[in-house]
């Protein structure tokens, strides 16, 4: 196993060493010191240390508190504050750094150890947290569906773009109102609202289908959505959100009016073949037709009875084929 490599910034030479000691007795890699603030941003960079052992006071223009913060910006790298004594002020400040740990000097190595140790597992669980975070919020960036997350009061939190085109709401504008305040949910009677279907899901703690329901946007133009909304529990059984998926109804509908559209050009082209008396049902696949009624005839180039109208299906069945490969996600 490769032992965590980890920066030691105080500005007492002395001190500075006998950590550096204690640390790599522990079996920690320590390959330098730094004394200033500057020269622990330099430092940081070159090394890339797994921990930073950061004294809240530091000589120079910069303090521990500071250093810390310029750190953060530029690196992913927790950090154990160490002081012998600070004022309530400074520690205040030391708070907003979010710091892994924290240690009064003086301090015995056992307790260093499990304090960096605490630190690092931390850290390593901070990681994947945010790395999860990343792809999931890719994910619904990805998403042609519509998401909206509220708290617990059915107040807004998050909005993807999605959610943005159909409903005309910026996420910025929307953020921390009701959902009820920036969306009308309506259903078949226009006079009749729908109950609050993020409230229904928080409250009965299930999954409620958006089904027959209308939206309007906040231009007040209106449309179908078809959905769902669930509640979000904690481990103690706490509910505390929703999160609301849905899309417009008409969109999906859309491939099934495209089949018509191409039934109907069938229709047309079958109908204009000379000596031809097919119905609808009469055209059985791409290259065959009904000529009389009762027998089948093979579409070709050379059967006059299929030449006028052998291309206008053959284009009519290559845009039936487009629209379903469409529709089915191939």
């Amino acid at each position: 196993m490769v032992s965590a490599k980890i920066l030691v910034v105080e500005d007492e030479t002395i001190v500075a060493r006998d950590i550096q000691q204690s640390l790599t007795r522990l079996g920690y890699d320590v390959p330098t010191t730094a004394t200033t603030g500057e020269e622990a941003i330099r430092k940081t960079k070159e090394i890339h240390p797994d921990l930073i052992l950061m004294d809240i006071v530091l000589k120079g223009q910069m303090d521990g508190v500071e250093t810390v913060r310029q750190i953060t910006r530029q690196f992913n790298v927790p950090v154990i504050f160490l002081t012998a004594y600070a004022d309530d002020a400074t520690l205040e400040r030391a708070k907003t750094t979010s710091p892994a740990g924290y240690m009064l000097k003086p301090f015995h190595p056992n307790e260093l150890r499990t304090t960096i140790e605490l630190a690092l597992h931390r850290a390593q669980i901070d990681r994947h947290l945010k790395e999860s975070l990343r792809w999931l919020v890719t994910t619904v960036r990805c998403m042609s569906d519509a998401m909206i997350t509220t708290n617990r009061g059915g107040r807004l939190t998050y909005m993807s773009q999605a959610a943005e085109a159909l409903t005309g709401w910026l996420q910025q504008d929307a953020m921390g109102a009701e959902l009820t305040t920036m969306l009308s949910f309506e259903g078949d009677d226009p006079v009749q609202g729908v109950e609050n279907p993020v409230m229904r899901a928080m409250m009965e703690c299930r999954i409620v289908r958006l089904d027959r329901v209308t939206l309007r946007a906040k231009d007040g133009t209106t449309r179908p959505v078809a959905g769902s909304t669930a509640p979000v529990i904690d481990d103690a059984g706490v509910v505390n959100g929703s999160v609301l998926v849905f899309h417009d109804a008409q969109a999906v509908e859309q491939p099934d009016r495209g089949f018509e559209s191409i039934r109907s050009e069938l229709r047309q082209a079958v109908a204009r073949a000379p000596g031809s008396s097919i119905s609808a049902p009469g055209v059985s696949g791409c290259r065959t037709c009904r000529g009389n009624g009762t027998t089948w005839t093979r579409l070709s180039r050379n059967t006059p009875a299929c030449s006028s109208m052998a291309g206008s299906v053959r284009r009519a069945c290559r845009s039936a084929s487009r629209i379903r490969s469409q529709s089915t996600g191939m």
